[in-house]
């Protein structure tokens, strides 16, 4: 068995949609894959147990028989801070140790850090530590913010030294594709450092459902229940005069539009063009007018006692950094592997 860990130094840089394509595309092409998260963030209860969300829907996804307890071996939550921080032993590390021993009948073990490799470091999970110890190869991933985010991968490359097997560059812009393609991989390939895959950002990757934006801000639905799971990619605030708003809101494609209970005008004129939701802030009382025409359109509105900048600020944070839990956008990733990942130079490093 052959562990493959997936790891970058920040959060949110696309580590369990790559390891889902990743392990996707190994199946179809034969292999025994297994899964796991060590340090798992996102807690969700499965009968008296607690596991981690993200590492269940993977199971999910891939089909997996292995216990939930193998897959995802600890999720640091309030209780477990609590234990810990008053003495008591939880058996963490011995804990990630067996649910690794269990998978090895499998061909790869794929392996998801958390959000930076230190994170772990005093409960003896961290990544780099684990990877010492079960003999893993690494692939580091890290988005495209800047040139900076060089540095993560090499650093990583540094760190793990002969186990770092290549890297992978997500969430580039289109405008910066070029660059990174034509300048940035022969530099950072001439530091040693092989990439071996190039990921545009995509839109509906980076977007978020209306459910998912309702729970940010503790909203109440109005209508359109069975529209909850529709995608939003953009966010548009209506705090101008209805002509200037119809042309402003013509320009931006499944958008969910965030104004004032009283604007009625803005909601009206926000209806007549691509709008996934209506987010009223301020009050809980909708004009029936709007009300119905949303109805008629199947436009959620959703409605919140808070001020819009708060809402916004809230929704903003949500926005390119949800966690993989939609089928759609986790079967896109095995799309993503195919077109632009080096499956085979992989495997013949990884085999090295």
């Amino acid at each position: 068995m052959i562990p493959i860990f997936i790891i970058s130094n920040r959060a949110f840089t696309g580590k369990n949609f790559f390891a889902l394509g990743l392990a996707l595309t190994l199946k179809d092409k034969g292999y025994n894959v297994g899964y796991m998260r060590p340090l798992g963030r996102i807690p969700i209860k499965k009968g008296e147990e607690i596991f981690d969300e993200e590492a269940f829907f993977i199971k999910e996804m891939l089909g997996l028989n292995d216990p939930l307890n193998v897959i995802s071996p600890f999720v640091f939550t309030y209780e477990a801070q609590y234990r810990l921080l008053n003495g008591e032993d939880l058996g963490i590390k011995e804990r990630v140790k067996e649910a690794f021993l269990k998978q090895q009948e499998k061909d790869f073990l794929i392996i998801v850090g958390p959000n930076n490799i230190f994170e772990g470091y005093s409960l003896g999970i961290d990544s780099v530590r684990l990877i010492e110890e079960m003999d893993g190869r690494v692939i580091a991933i890290q988005h495209w913010d800047s040139d900076l985010a060089m540095d993560d991968i090499l650093g990583i490359k540094d760190l793990t030294k002969n186990r770092f097997i290549g890297a992978v560059i997500n969430k580039v812009p289109s405008e910066q594709f070029h660059h990174v393609k034509e300048k940035v991989v022969p530099f950072m390939e001439g530091k040693g450092a092989k990439i071996l895959g190039i990921f545009k950002k995509d839109k509906i990757l980076e977007s978020v459902t209306v459910r998912r934006l309702m729970e940010s801000i503790n909203g109440g639905l109005v209508c359109c229940e069975d529209k909850l799971d529709e995608f939003v990619e953009n966010l548009s605030i209506g705090a101008m005069d209805p002509e200037t708003a119809l042309s402003y809101f013509l320009r931006i494609p499944n958008k969910a539009v965030i104004t004032g209970i009283h604007r009625t005008d803005i909601q009206i004129v926000a209806m007549e063009t691509s709008t996934k939701c209506l987010i009223l802030t301020g009050g809980m009382h909708v004009n029936e007018t709007v009300t119905g025409i949303a109805k008629a359109k199947g436009i959620p509105i959703i409605v919140t006692a808070l001020d819009t900048f708060t809402a916004v600020d809230r929704m903003e944070k949500l926005m390119g950094k949800a966690v993989i839990r939609e089928k759609n956008k986790a079967m896109k990733s095995k799309e993503v592997i195919s077109t632009d990942f080096d499956i085979e130079e992989f495997l013949r490093r990884i085999k090295k």
